[in-house]
């Protein structure tokens, strides 16, 4: 029996596990993170001042409580013309608005909450960069969803289990055990799934329909999305688009509003972009004032004025 391989064996295998329990340890403690999210729409108005749609979403990304939440969406030389913010109504906030500025304060946000603010803006410029956005809490500074420091954390994980993995592979010595350690790594590794959300909804629509590259658009955006703010966005861009795409983008907006998962003020601004598009293909009054009259009975409020401000039914 070779004693100095079995003591070598067992020691270096009791650091391994230490030093494994030690990085679980710190993987799986609680800690505080916040973070968010901006997509911008390309302008929809053909005039000289162009309207843009800019959805800001923010996130209590961590494992634990945030608290003194503040959000600042900013503009340089643009005006904001509207805005609205979705959060819980049990979250007690504050916004303060002008039409440069928007501040919202949260006192607290628990794991997994968050809020959406949807901005309609005006801008002379073709391109404008849209807002400037400012995310703090209590001891935290809000991040840009996707950049390095976000995936960081995972990557660190992967990369010490494969090691982990490794390093027993080679001192385990029996048949089962080499057999079993790899679906072990596996189960660890990749067990997380993806839970299916809006975005994947639409992204999949979007394919059915012969528009792959701007389906992969949706997934890769790293958050969910809103299904008004949504519709808004493809009607916007259908409008500059020919033909196809506009009876192509009415299909998707159909199936959207069809989905038995979708809010009652969603449906209704889906419905009034359907209109706007079958507008512009030069559909007739009884056609488009249909689905009008669907956003309508839907949310009346909402509908009645976007139309008093619509270019395209003014």
């Amino acid at each position: 029996m070779n004693w100095k391989s079995i003591i070598t064996t067992a020691l270096i295998t009791g650091v391994v596990t230490i030093a494994t329990g030690m990085f679980l340890f710190w993987w799986q403690a609680e800690k505080a993170e916040l973070t968010y999210n901006s997509i911008q729409s390309i302008p929809f108005d053909d005039a000289s001042n162009k309207l843009f749609i800019q959805q800001i979403e923010i996130n209590n990304s961590g494992d634990k409580p945030t608290e003194s939440v503040v959000l600042v969406i900013s503009f340089e030389d643009e005006l904001i013309q509207k805005s609205k913010i979705t959060i819980d109504n049990t979250i007690p906030h504050q916004k303060t608005s002008n039409d440069k500025t928007i501040q919202l304060k949260i006192d607290s946000l628990n794991p997994n909450e968050g809020a959406n603010i949807s901005v309609l803006y005006q801008s002379s410029k073709l391109n404008s960069s849209g807002a400037k956005i400012s995310l703090r809490a209590k001891g935290i500074t809000g991040k840009l969803i996707g950049t390095k420091d976000q995936d960081s954390k995972e990557s660190i994980f992967i990369s010490v289990m494969a090691a982990y993995a490794g390093i027993f592979a080679f001192f385990l010595s029996t048949k089962r055990a080499r057999t079993m350690l790899p679906l072990v790594v596996k189960s660890l590794v990749l067990g997380r799934s993806l839970g299916e959300s809006q975005k994947h909804i639409i992204a999949s629509t979007l394919s059915m329909y012969g528009y792959p590259e701007k389906a992969k658009e949706y997934l890769n955006s790293g958050s969910s999305r809103q299904y008004w703010v949504e519709a808004d966005l493809l009607a916007a861009e259908a409008i500059l688009g020919d033909e196809k795409i506009k009876n192509d983008f009415i299909k998707v907006l159909l199936v959207i509003s069809e989905l038995p998962n979708i809010a009652r003020a969603s449906k209704a601004i889906t419905y009034y972009n359907i209109a706007r598009l079958s507008k512009v293909l030069g559909a007739n009054n009884e056609r488009v004032g249909e689905y009008l009259e669907l956003a309508k009975n839907l949310d009346k409020s909402e509908v009645e004025g976007r139309l008093s401000r619509d270019p395209l039914f003014n």
